[in-house]
């Protein structure tokens, strides 16, 4: 362990640091020290102090001017000083958010939303989708659906709608509004689309865009295409304004946000606000609308500049920009999911279907939980990112031989012991259905909202057989630690498998939970047990300093940052500052 001399050893706020023979712990971050005589000065001049600065917090080294309004400062410690207001300067501006972003994007590594069926097809819209008419046509300029089983094509290859004549040779039909996605302009939908009623010549429509059922008001059933072929817009991954995109970067632009507004870092996890564009927003309002509550269909607030422009959003987009990533309240724009910071619903005993999910900042985002397809796979990966677990395979050990439960039998007990406590909280989200230009992939949150379950889909009888409940039915077993039931109880009521909360005989990092239920429940868990404190304060050394912290030899140093970061409300970027400005920082270490 490196020890350096004439260092106090304390941080503010804090206690004295353990000392080693009258030196102090190198770790710790302390006052400059002074070098003895005959001792090199091992400090970093101005100019790498600069560049380490500015390569810290904006990725990019100091610019010519830079250089050059350092060498305008005058000696050394006129130099120090201007680099002392570069950096608080610097955190001030949007540079600085950018790194918070790209940092934490590839912390928390989250996947685009996989493929439904053949791409573009990969359903989070569950809007159908709408495109222009051809110029040629006669209705050019104006959006029908991209597909119109209703309307057909002609005889030239043209969508017939847009050649103004129906299935049945009638007149097509013509809504001209106001949609939510070019907000403040006027377009024309053209055929089935046209319709905002709720009922359609097919059917009842209840405002969902099935066969001849329209786009509904303000078109918020429907989402634009201005591409060739309908579905890539949103599909491709370097589009930064497509809504497979934007839903990836969900939890790296809610880090970036809470660090950039000084925000304690706790509601990235705990909180019921989350930051997104209006194209993201509209994937909870429609998840709402599937599952029973239609509110946000009929109401502006989300897609109304007007409305949501004196949000708080990110430093590089202006008031109402429909694609900057704005603060919204989740339990708000869709109410699958709640405000309740404690609900707790047990289905083993429970009558009448859940209230909804609490909310919980990233890991109740769209982008995650759809991203990451399963329960374990989203705890696996947020125990590695968020708590700092290591999940590494055992070697050398001789297991009891596994029959059905991963967590108490057979070789994998040795991370599913861990991964199964993390994972009961994460059952309540999967998607079922095809995918069809955006549209059809549905979503479901079992026993929340409008979702219910018949009792064959234990059997796997249609429409129950393919996946996501051939996977619960292969999983979601009684008597195992993810599913702690007995078999009697699943068989009175197959949707307590569902049930999500941590057992009072269970723990999880050595915490017991308070039965909050959902991913809420994992959010308190791993920050009662500091592991989320320590992580985070482990992945902004290494941002800062360029090094990780070992936890077994520098567990005081460790343990010292660590109350430094909770003593200040968990805020990004004060703590950010203390160790650009540490010792340690000056010496490049």
């Amino acid at each position: 362990m490196l020890l350096l001399a004439a260092c106090s050893g304390r941080i503010e706020g804090g206690p004295p640091g353990p000392q080693v023979g009258g030196e102090v712990d190198a770790g710790f971050l302390c006052d400059a020290p002074e070098a003895d005589a005959g001792q090199e000065n091992d400090a970093l001049p101005p100019t790498r102090l600069l560049r380490r600065a500015a390569l810290a917090l904006t990725g990019a080294p100091p610019t010519d001017d830079d250089y050059a309004a350092l060498e305008a400062a005058g000696d050394e410690t006129a130099q120090r000083a201007f680099v002392d207001a570069y950096i608080d300067a610097t955190l001030r501006k949007p540079e600085f958010y950018t790194t918070l972003f790209e940092f934490s994007r590839e912390w928390f590594s989250v996947p685009l939303t996989p493929s439904t069926a053949d791409a573009p097809e990969y359903g989070p819209q569950m809007q159908r989708s709408l495109q222009r008419c051809p110029s040629t046509s006669v209705h050019a300029g104006k959006w029908a659906y991209a597909r119109d089983d209703w309307d057909g094509f002609s005889a030239d290859g043209k969508p017939r709608v847009c050649s103004n004549v129906t299935r049945d040779g009638g007149v097509p039909e013509e809504t001209t509004l106001e949609p939510w996605f070019a907000p403040g302009t006027m377009v024309t939908l053209v055929g089935s689309a046209a319709n905002t009623r709720d009922a359609g010549p097919h059917g009842d429509c209840n405002l969902a865009p099935n066969g001849s059922c329209g786009c509904g008001p303000n078109a918020v059933n429907c989402h634009a295409d201005y591409q060739q072929y309908s579905g890539w817009e949103d599909y491709v991954s370097w589009n930064e304004n497509g809504q497979r995109r934007q839903l990836a970067e969900e939890s790296a632009r809610l880090f970036a946000h809470l660090g950039w507004h000084d925000k304690p870092l706790d509601q990235l996890i705990t909180g019921s606000t989350l930051v997104g564009t209006t194209k993201t927003v509209s994937a909870y309002v429609m998840l709402g609308a599937y599952a029973g509550d239609r509110t946000m269909l009929r109401d502006d607030s989300w897609w109304n500049p007007q409305k949501f422009g004196a949000a708080l959003h990110d430093p590089l987009h202006t008031d109402g920009d429909p694609n900057g990533w704005r603060e919204f309240d989740l339990p708000t724009v869709s109410r699958v999911f709640i405000a309740d910071r404690s609900y707790h619903y047990d289905p083993r005993t429970d009558v009448g279907p859940m209230k909804g999910l609490p909310a919980a900042g990233m890991l109740t985002s769209f982008g995650f939980l759809a991203g990451q397809p399963r329960e374990r796979l989203r705890a696996a990966r947020l125990l590695e990112q968020l708590a700092c677990e290591v999940l590494a395979p055992p070697s050398g050990q001789t297991f009891n031989p596994y029959r059905s439960d991963p967590a108490t039998e057979g070789p994998c007990q040795h991370c599913h012991k861990r991964i199964d406590p993390a994972a009961i909280h994460f059952k309540r989200f999967a998607k079922t259905g095809q995918s069809f230009e955006g549209w059809g992939a549905f979503y479901v949150l079992p026993d929340i909202g409008t979702w219910t379950w018949p009792t064959q889909w234990r059997r796997g009888v249609y429409p129950y057989g393919g996946e996501p409940f051939s996977h619960w039915n292969r999983w979601y077993t009684a008597e195992t630690r993810m599913t702690p039931l007995t078999q009697a109880q699943v068989d009175t009521n197959p949707l307590t498998v569902f049930i999500d909360f941590l057992p009072p005989d269970q723990t999880l990092l050595n915490q017991t939970g308070d039965g909050t239920n959902g991913p809420l429940g994992f959010g308190k868990l791993i920050l009662a047990s500091g592991a989320y404190d320590r992580c985070v304060v482990r992945h902004l050394h290494q941002l800062v300093l360029g090094r990780d912290i070992d936890p077994a030899k520098e567990t005081g140093y460790l343990d010292r940052l660590t109350a430094q970061f909770i003593g200040g409300e968990r805020k990004v970027r004060p703590f950010v500052k203390t160790l650009t400005k540490s010792p340690l920082f000056g010496r490049g270490f």
